[in-house]
């Protein structure tokens, strides 16, 4: 934070935050010539949840549509991890914009007529200073209380240290715990101020509103038929198995692949042998034909799984210098029909906030991976590429740019795939009911764009399917509850 904005408020915020109005929410249908079978109503909604703001209009910080309260901020002077920083941010939002009802702030400038019925609150003080996560208290006529991030649907973009952030919030989350549900028409209004370590008051917004269009009951869940993988393609499953589980509990798992019919599968924090992992495979998601193959290295919980035959690729063990255990990195060489594909599972350090030392060592394993890569691809310059994985970006973006660095075959960087949860317009891969931390985007798939196209990519999140699109499936609601991570697919096909 620059000393010249201390005791005043942000200018950024303060251009951002001038003027508001209200995006308008259209309504479509699926024409007769679209797919047979359940499909997915049209729900065009102002805001996709990626942390990319494009396409927000330049003056707008709040909209809603009928399911969805959206917001969008900056924060000016360094960037910082928003749930790991040295500077609480809070969002103040007056819901019914009625100072009788909820919080009444006695400062900053601005906030003294404000009814806080939702304070959110980035980082949030405790005894000791700023800790980690987000808080979210209730306010009301009987007092405060504290929420669950799960019971308002409150999730934001991106996870790591951004110029930008856009949020969202269940409208009807909100009336099942008790707060005011914006009416059609009626106003909502917020502000958001930002403090430092000792809790002092740095600077704040100019205190900013938007007119909510009418609302829904409950937001419906996606009543549509799982994509087939195409017949000319190759299938990647990218996830993050929480600790070896499919050994412990494999219904879930096995119900979610054999729906996704994967034809290779990049697994984290499985911690099995090569051996075990590929009996497990051959007796629960079973081949018509030919047996699962399984390539580990001596990084942690990483392996490559593959219907087709396989062989080492890149190195067995990779280390960085003064560390003992191994980079989280696995690695093969995949005889698929359309020709030979350099695949490789990797999990990134965990933790920390931009700039700590767990983000740099994560920045450090990313380059060492990229490395391995570019000289296995010297001996094996085989054009099609696919890298994946548990990224853990918490702290800043760079280990994501590191690691597809210069490699696909014309030297560019390798294309990031763009997997949002089906049926939701959000890009979310990660979550923990009642963890301090709100879901986000940690997993990442990447791909060498000279040589494949993405034909698809999502991610699989059964919460979000209609009862109807679970039993055709064959799935249950709580199946990718078997980890805390959800899969990624990705669809790739020759260009």
């Amino acid at each position: 934070m620059h000393e010249s904005t201390r005791s005043h408020p942000h200018p950024s915020w303060c251009r951002a935050l001038a003027g508001v109005f209200v995006l308008l929410v259209l309504a479509g249908c699926t024409g007769s010539d679209g797919p047979r079978g359940p499909v997915v109503p049209v729900l065009v909604q102002p805001v996709v949840l990626d942390g990319d703001v494009d396409e927000w209009p330049p003056s707008v910080v709040m909209t809603s549509d009928q399911w969805w309260i959206y917001l969008r901020w900056k924060v000016a002077g360094p960037s910082q991890t928003l749930q790991a920083s040295t500077e609480p941010l809070s969002l103040w939002l007056d819901l019914d914009t009625n100072p009788a009802t909820g919080l009444r702030p006695d400062s900053p400038r601005g906030a003294t007529r404000f009814g806080v019925d939702l304070a959110i609150e980035f980082s949030p003080m405790g005894d000791d200073g700023p800790g980690r996560g987000v808080r979210l208290t209730g306010h009301g006529d009987d007092g405060e209380w504290e929420l669950a991030h799960q019971e308002i649907g409150f999730s934001f973009a991106p996870t790591y240290a951004g110029e930008w952030y856009e949020g969202r919030i269940s409208r009807a989350g909100l009336a099942r715990v008790g707060l005011p549900a914006p009416r059609a028409g009626g106003l909502m209004t917020g502000m958001l101020v930002l403090r430092d370590s000792t809790g002092k008051i740095l600077g704040q917004s100019e205190p900013f509103e938007a007119e909510a269009v009418a609302g829904g009951r409950n937001l419906p869940r996606a009543d549509l038929r799982l994509p087939p993988k195409p017949t000319s393609g190759v299938r990647v499953v990218s996830w993050n198995v929480l600790r070896g589980k499919p050994m412990e509990d494999a219904g879930p798992f096995a119900r979610v692949l054999k729906v996704l019919d994967p034809d290779v599968v990049l697994v984290q924090e499985w911690t099995s042998s090569p051996r075990e992992i590929a009996a497990w495979f051959n007796a629960s998601v079973p081949l018509e034909e030919g047996q699962w193959e399984v390539r580990t290295t001596g990084g942690w919980g990483v392996a490559v799984v593959s219907r087709f035959p396989l062989e080492p690729f890149g190195h067995d063990e990779l280390y960085l210098d003064g560390e003992e255990d191994a980079v989280r990195y696995a690695g093969a060489l995949i005889n698929t029909p359309l020709g030979y594909l350099a695949a490789a599972s990797v999990h990134l350090k965990c933790c920390g906030s931009s700039g700590s030392d767990e983000d740099q060592q994560r920045i450090s394993e990313a380059g060492a991976i990229n490395r391995s890569m570019l000289e296995a691809l010297t001996i094996e310059p085989v054009p099609m590429r696919i890298i994946a994985g548990d990224l853990n970006l918490v702290g800043s973006r760079p280990p994501l740019d590191v690691l597809r660095n210069g490699l696909d075959t014309d030297g560019s960087d390798l294309e990031i795939a763009d997997a949002r949860v089906l049926g939701d317009a959000a890009y979310i891969t990660w979550r923990d009911d009642g963890n301090a931390f709100t879901p986000g985007r940690l997993d990442y798939a990447v791909y060498s764009g000279s040589a494949l196209r993405q034909a698809r990519a999502f991610v699989l999140d059964a919460r979000v399917l209609s009862d109807r699109a679970l039993e055709i499936a064959g799935l249950d609601k709580a199946d990718t509850d078997a980890s805390d991570h959800l899969p990624i697919v990705i669809d790739l096909m020759p260009n």
